[in-house]
């Protein structure tokens, strides 16, 4: 199986590969944009350092591309919190986080299996808001769009950060691009009602 690591940051780079370097089924390539193809068709590890320039245009030209034979995207973040499923195929996670973990990622069907890797749930409200926020809406505007009351739009933040388990607002930002992206990109290219 190929792991592709996308940093900028050479640390990172180092460390991922002496980590996944161990496992003799890997091979490990440092990957940037202009790397993207991967050898064959076979299955596919993603690690992509959140920090790096570039990471929104990489991240969702592998996304759009590879999706059919990536097993994990691993996204990387420098914030401290709990790894998080953002979708079936997508975990963000700290630097900080035990070098136990990654091993947990290669066996990705089975953490699915047991359910250990579910999506967080939102509502539809949740997923409006959250996308609006996102995009960068005012409180009023969300309020009006989504039909609820500009005190829930403006308490859906804390409850964002809550059911994502994390602290910090460029974490849930992060965790928007990773899920909006796509969609935003769709937006900006055919629809003269994109903010």
């Amino acid at each position: 199986m190929d792991v592709r690591i996308f940093s900028k940051c050479n640390f990172t780079l180092v460390g991922l590969r002496e980590i996944f370097s161990r496992v003799p089924a890997l091979h490990v390539k440092s990957a940037n944009r202009f790397t993207l193809i991967p050898q064959g068709r076979k299955k596919c590890i993603f690690i992509i350092d959140g920090a790096s320039e570039g990471f929104e245009e990489y991240y969702a030209s592998i996304k759009c591309h590879f999706y059919d034979i990536v097993s994990v995207f691993i996204i990387i973040n420098n914030s401290n919190h709990e790894p998080v499923c953002i979708d079936e195929k997508t975990v963000l996670i700290p630097k900080s986080t035990p070098i136990g973990y990654f091993s947990n990622i290669l066996n990705i069907e089975e953490i699915h299996e047991s359910g250990a890797a579910q999506p967080v749930k939102l509502s539809k409200s949740e997923h409006a808001v959250f996308r609006y926020w996102s995009e960068g809406y005012s409180p009023e505007v969300i309020a009006e769009r989504v039909g609820i009351n500009k005190k829930s739009v403006l308490n859906s933040k804390a409850r964002l950060l809550n059911k994502y388990g994390v602290h910090d607002k460029n974490s849930l930002l992060l965790i928007a691009t990773i899920l909006f992206k796509r969609q935003i990109i769709k937006l900006g290219e055919g629809s003269a009602n994109a903010p």
